[in-house]
């Protein structure tokens, strides 16, 4: 028993009137101070103080102020609030929802002029949050002079009884909506078996309104014997009050379509048990008959399959194993399944999968498919596809699982044999594509290399040539150039017609710029030397042996030969490459190969830093510059060679797959997949080297080659 229910019980004990009584004293307080003396009045306020205090109801008193002034342990018990935690505060501020403050606010101010009565009921909010309902009752106290300086308010939470007077009220039309809610066909009727109420059930199917059907016996579209026998079964519920049951009658419906229902027909009494009326339910049983034959159908074709069929309730408890099922299992037509466990059937893993995999899945979407197996009496165990299906309720709840299985040993061991072939055939495609495409690559290096090998050779002489002609130009132009300027010393007046024509061709700015020209074109045929130098250690033709050859060399003709994609451009400055080279010895390897393995290294670092730069501004790439880093040294009598960029990186999946052949990053048609493929086989194979790649994301790649100085013939 909750406090508020104590508290109404004792109230029998303490009438409302009495705790008023406080109200009365405090207005004749100056009469009783000057009649009694001070120890009887002392003991008057503390009876009063007890009775408020002892008081089972809630009493709160509150000043003008809406302050409360007076709180006892009733008070306590309904809010929640100790009377150290409310008094001084706003009444409205701590037991008043914030939505109804305003309304409180209005009645507390007309209850202070004495405008409105003394009850009224209100939301109420405790300590901890709960709303509740309370029927207060307001006593005005004043003083000597007739004026109002507070008032008393008793409370009662009503909240309970509040919720059992709607639920009075709710009942009854909830109660016809239940009737018309359900499926079945509900019928009351009076005396002569004539029609009081039907449910919405019977009035969809008879066609007609519960007004066309008040007090009728039964529809004119109802065959006559139908109709007869109705009232005698309704005549004999009504003269015996006992319950009939038909398990099978038939009735039209508006349409001419006849049905078979199961009805039962009780007695409604009155509280003199005397039979008023009756009540039939009857429930539409077509459907049911006609699937009663289906279901023997479908059994037969069950028992037929050559296929593992079984069905089981929510805990496993095996309901039907068909006549295939009971065969895999060796189990006899007429052994009893009783206490069968599904689990029993299955080994240890197949349960596994079955009660973490199949059933959960089955339940969330209806069906599981997959491969387990079962035990035979002896406990050999036989492969099989399973097939589960969780079978649910129209509202979504599961009933029972059936399972479909099928033996597929033989079908597994031709699978295996087919997967160990598939692998073979795989592996050995995979060793021709990789041959094929190494063989292409180093075909189409090789006839590149032959390419600008050629045209290195042929830009030769006449860059020869052009150079020696310049070289001879310089000295000519300046002999003609101080012979002009001698002319011009020995005749100062030429004449007008040559004036006019050393301005028209501005000779004195071509006199003063052609030595430039001529130096221009001479660092131009330098550099295009270089070029030519640099094509031609890069496409050197490898022999079937290994030569010294410098690393450096290498490295800075394939920088050279990549200057283009290093150049800044409209989307990013310049790359910078930064080199730090070592004092290295040559090194006998195969040139050719090797700067091929440089020219992917770089080549990759380029695309890193450019696909590190989308959606970076010019400013900011500017700011934080991309750089190439390559470091070489001497260590353990072999050449380390390391190239790094400060790109994106690269997460550790990726790592773990980049010399893997036909991987690549790069998008469709930007790359093959081969590059570091060929490249790490050019270390390691041809040059007995290692090639090692460190990289973190956000920071950027390294890639790391040794060569030994000498080596073995490859």
């Amino acid at each position: 028993m909750n406090f508020q229910q104590q508290g109404i019980q004792s109230g029998n004990n303490f009438s409302v009137n009495q705790v008023l009584k406080v109200d009365e004293i405090s207005r004749n307080g100056q009469e009783i101070e000057n009649q009694l003396a001070e120890p009887d009045l002392k003991q008057l306020q503390d009876k009063l103080l007890l009775l408020i205090e002892r008081n089972p109801l809630p009493l709160i008193e509150w000043n003008t102020a809406f302050q409360v002034i007076e709180w006892n342990l009733a008070a306590e018990q309904l809010f929640g609030y100790s009377k150290s935690e409310v008094l001084g505060c706003q009444v409205s501020e701590i037991i008043v929802p914030e939505v109804e403050r305003v309304q409180a606010i209005k009645i507390m101010e007309l209850l202070i002029e004495e405008k409105v009565g003394g009850n009224n009921l209100s939301k109420n909010l405790t300590k901890h949050g709960r709303v509740i309902i309370c029927d207060w009752c307001h006593t005005p106290i004043t003083n000597v002079d007739g004026k109002l300086i507070s008032i008393v308010s008793t409370v009662q939470d009503i909240t309970k009884v509040k919720s059992f007077e709607n639920a009075l009220r709710e009942n009854e039309n909830t109660y016809q909506q239940i009737l018309d809610a359900i499926t079945d066909m509900v019928l009351v009727k009076g005396a002569k078996s004539r029609i009081i109420w039907a449910n919405k059930a019977f009035r969809d199917y008879y066609g007609m309104s519960e007004s066309q059907l008040q007090n009728m016996i039964d529809a004119p579209f109802n065959e006559a014997d139908h109709t007869l026998q109705y009232i005698k079964d309704d005549t004999y519920v009504f003269e015996s009050g006992q319950t009939l049951e038909i398990p099978q009658e038939p009735v039209t419906r508006y349409n001419g379509e006849v049905r078979l229902f199961h009805t039962i027909k009780s007695a409604i009494r009155n509280e003199l048990g005397q039979v008023i009326m009756t009540v039939g339910v009857a429930r539409d049983i077509s459907e049911h008959k006609q699937a009663q034959k289906e279901q023997a159908k479908l059994l037969a074709i069950l028992e037929a399959a050559p296929d593992f069929i079984s069905t089981a309730d929510l805990n496993g408890q095996v309901l039907y194993f068909n006549k295939a099922a009971r065969r895999m299992l060796e189990l006899g037509e007429e052994e009893s399944l009783q206490g069968r466990n599904l689990s029993q059937n299955h080994p240890k893993w197949a349960n596994e999968i079955i009660q973490n995999q199949g059933l959960p899945e089955s339940v969330r979407v209806g069906d599981w498919v997959g491969e387990t197996a079962v035990l035979k009496a002896d406990g050999r165990e036989i492969p099989i596809s399973q097939l589960i299906i969780a079978h649910k309720s129209p509202d979504g709840e599961v009933e029972y699982f059936s399972t479909i299985a099928r033996d597929i040993s033989e079908l597994k061991a031709a699978e295996e044999t087919l997967v160990q072939k598939a692998e073979d055939l795989e592996r050995t495609l995979k060793e021709l594509q990789s041959t094929q495409a190494h063989l292409l690559q180093s075909e189409k290096m090789s006839s590149i290399g032959q390419l600008v090998a050629g045209v290195a050779h042929e830009m030769n002489n006449p860059l020869g040539f052009i150079a020696a002609s310049v070289k001879q130009a310089k000295p000519t132009f300046a002999d003609i150039v101080d012979h002009l300027k001698l002319y011009q010393k020995k005749f100062p007046a030429p004449g007008d017609e040559i004036l006019i024509h050393a301005e028209e061709i501005d000779l004195e700015y071509s006199l003063s710029d052609l030595p430039e020209m001529i130096d221009s074109m001479t660092i131009a045929c330098d550099r295009l030397k270089d070029i030519s130098t640099s094509l031609r250690t890069f496409t050197r033709a490898d022999r079937d042996y290994k030569i010294p050859f410098n690393i450096h060399q290498g490295i800075d003709s394939t920088i050279l030969i990549l200057k283009h994609r290093l150049k800044a451009n409209e989307q990013r400055p310049k790359i910078e490459v930064i080199t730090n080279y070592g004092n290295l010895p040559e090194v006998e390897c195969f040139p050719g190969q090797l700067n091929q393995v440089f020219m992917n290294i770089l080549a990759n670092a380029i695309d890193a830093l450019d696909e590190s730069n989308i959606d970076r501004g010019f400013k900011e790439i500017k700011a934080n510059p991309n750089q190439i880093m390559i470091t070489t040294s001497l260590k353990n009598k072999q050449v380390e060679v390391k190239i790094a960029d400060n790109g994106q990186g690269m997460s550790e999946s990726i790592k773990q797959k980049i010399f893997d052949d036909l991987f690549t990053t790069k998008g469709v048609g930007k790359g093959t997949g081969l590059g570091l493929a060929i490249t790490q086989s050019i270390v390691i194979e041809k040059h007995g080297g290692t090639l090692d790649v460190n990289s973190t994301l956000g920071v950027g790649t390294e890639f790391v080659i040794t060569l030994p100085i000498t080596s073995a013939p490859c």
